[in-house]
């Protein structure tokens, strides 16, 4: 029998041993997800509560309804300790200080007319202490002015020595010099006028050791008028009244 194979060519391309070549999975391209299955945001319910917590935020900011937790305020003390540490804070209240300080150091030296307004009560010695000795005559007369204005006028006569309180409650026909200093406040009705009486300016007559001031050279509103005083000068410098009569209003 014949041989029936087809003759050999030698065209035929060379089959050449190839490598097989795993594809690593992370290299591979995602299969995309079918259309029909992806998940839509609107219709997510997370997403529509966010967006509803969103717009009620926007909201309430714009209706100033922050929740933003206002500072404490802070306490007086601590506000005033913080003007102390201003200098013109500073400076005024060395003033003040220093302008009392001198005030008490007059006040204690040289004693006080007792010319100040109000018809209060003074921090007047008792009416049986040593006598109030003030540093001139006028000084001590329109003391007598104002402590008789005041509340109680018995502070009066602590500028009285022993024989000036009596001649001043004899002149009122009062028991003592308490009893005459209130009636002489009870006919007072302008305190503040009474507390200054007006003097001439020859209204006080000094001669050594003793001074005059006759009742009829000072001129007095709002209550009566009072008759002339005695002074004498004390040992320690001040002066005393140590006579009082009442006097006509008219000089002679």
């Amino acid at each position: 029998m014949a041989d029936q194979r087809e003759p050999r060519s030698d065209n035929l391309p060379e089959i050449v041993d190839a490598e097989v070549v795993e594809v690593a999975e992370h290299d591979r391209p995602p299969e995309p997800a079918p259309r029909g299955d992806a998940p839509k945001v609107g219709d997510d319910p997370e997403y529509q509560e966010f967006l509803e917590f969103k717009r009620f935020k926007e909201w309430q900011a714009s209706q100033g309804g922050g929740t933003t937790t206002p500072a404490p305020e802070k306490p007086g003390w601590k506000k005033a300790l913080g003007l102390l540490r201003r200098k013109w804070v500073r400076r005024i209240i060395y003033v003040l200080v220093a302008l009392l300080l001198l005030n008490l150091a007059y006040d204690h030296y040289f004693g006080s007319d007792g010319s100040s307004g109000g018809n209060g009560s003074g921090g007047g010695a008792p009416v049986d202490s040593v006598p109030m000795t003030a540093q001139n005559p006028q000084q001590a007369i329109r003391s007598v002015f104002n402590y008789l204005r005041a509340e109680p006028p018995e502070q009066a006569c602590a500028l009285f020595d022993d024989q000036g309180k009596a001649d001043f409650a004899a002149a009122y026909g009062a028991p003592d010099c308490a009893g005459a200093a209130r009636a002489v406040h009870g006919q007072i009705t302008d305190f503040n006028a009474y507390a200054n009486p007006k003097f001439a300016h020859d209204a006080i007559v000094e001669a050594g050791p003793e001074a005059q001031v006759p009742g009829c050279r000072l001129q007095v509103s709002g209550g009566p008028g009072l008759g002339t005083f005695k002074l004498t000068r004390t040992p320690q410098g001040g002066w005393t009244i140590s006579a009082y009569a009442l006097t006509s209003s008219a000089c002679p």
